[in-house]
C-alpha cells in the first residue's frame, strides 16, 4: 500500500485512540475529563478522513457516531459548568470551607444537601453516637458540650462533622443550637453514594475535607499552645 495523506490521517487517528486509552488506563486521564473526550473526537475525525480514500461503511459509521457522541459529551460538560451558579449564601459557604472544589463539582455537592432554618434546642450531634450529617452553620449559634461540660461555642461559618463524615465515626461531643439558625445539612448516606459513583468527585471532596480537618486540628493546637503559654506566664508572676 502506498503511503499517502489518507494513510497518515488514519495512523494519526489510531495513535490518538491509543494515547487516550493508554492515558485512561494508566490514570493520567479520567473518563469524564474534557481532554479524554477531545482526544477521542480527534481520533475519530482522522480515521474518518482516512476512510474517504477507501470507504468502509461499517468503520465510517462507527467514527461518525463516535464524533457525534463526543460532541454531545463535550456539550454536557460545558452545560454543567455554565449551570454552576451560586447564591450569596452558597458562595460564602464554599469560599470558607470548599474553595478547592471546581464549580461543577461544588454544584453537585450542594445538590446533595439542603438548607433549613432550625430552632434553639435542635441537636446536631450526640457524643458517642455516629455522625450522620455534615452541618454548616450559616447563621445563629450552637453550644458544644463533652461529658456534661461546655467546651466551646460555635457561630456563623462553623462546620460540623468534617472529621467524621467520611468514615461514620462517633461524635466526640454534643452540639446543640442555642439560637435560631440557618444551616446546611448533607446526609452521609447521600454523600457516600455519590463518592462511590463519581471518582473525580470523590477525590475532590476527600481533599477538601482533609484540608478542613487539618485546619481544625491546627486551630486546636494553636489554642492549646496559647493556653499553655498563658498558664506558664501566670506561674512565673
Amino acid at each position: 500500500m502506498d503511503f499517502s495523506i489518507w494513510s497518515a490521517a488514519g495512523l494519526l487517528g489510531v495513535a490518538l485512540y491509543l494515547a487516550a486509552y493508554g492515558a485512561l488506563q494508566l490514570g493520567f486521564l479520567r473518563g469524564r475529563s474534557p481532554l479524554y473526550t477531545l482526544l477521542n473526537l480527534a481520533a475519530a475525525a482522522f480515521v474518518l478522513v482516512s476512510l474517504t480514500d477507501t470507504l468502509n461503511m461499517s468503520s465510517a459509521l462507527i467514527q461518525m457516531f463516535w464524533i457525534v457522541l463526543s460532541i454531545i459529551g463535550l456539550a454536557r460538560m460545558a452545560w454543567e459548568r455554565s449551570a454552576a451558579r451560586f447564591s450569596e449564601e452558597e458562595r460564602k459557604f464554599l469560599s470558607k470551607h470548599f474553595a478547592s472544589l471546581p464549580p461543577h463539582l461544588a454544584r453537585k455537592f450542594l445538590r446533595l444537601g439542603r438548607w433549613q432554618s432550625v430552632s434553639p434546642g435542635t441537636i446536631l450531634t450526640r457524643q458517642g453516637q455516629s455522625v450522620h450529617e455534615l452541618v454548616y452553620v450559616a447563621e445563629g449559634a450552637a453550644r458544644v458540650t463533652a461529658h456534661g461540660a461546655e467546651v466551646a461555642t460555635l457561630g456563623p461559618g462553623a462546620l460540623i462533622g468534617e472529621m467524621t463524615i467520611m468514615h461514620g465515626a462517633d461524635a466526640t461531643a454534643d452540639v446543640e443550637i442555642t439560637e435560631k439558625a440557618r444551616i446546611f445539612t448533607l446526609a452521609r448516606a447521600a454523600l457516600i453514594r455519590e463518592l462511590e459513583a463519581d471518582h473525580d468527585f470523590a477525590l475532590a471532596i476527600s481533599n477538601a475535607l482533609q484540608i478542613e480537618a487539618q485546619r481544625k486540628i491546627d486551630g486546636a493546637n494553636r489554642a492549646t499552645a496559647a493556653q499553655g503559654a498563658a498558664a506558664r506566664s501566670i506561674g512565673t508572676e
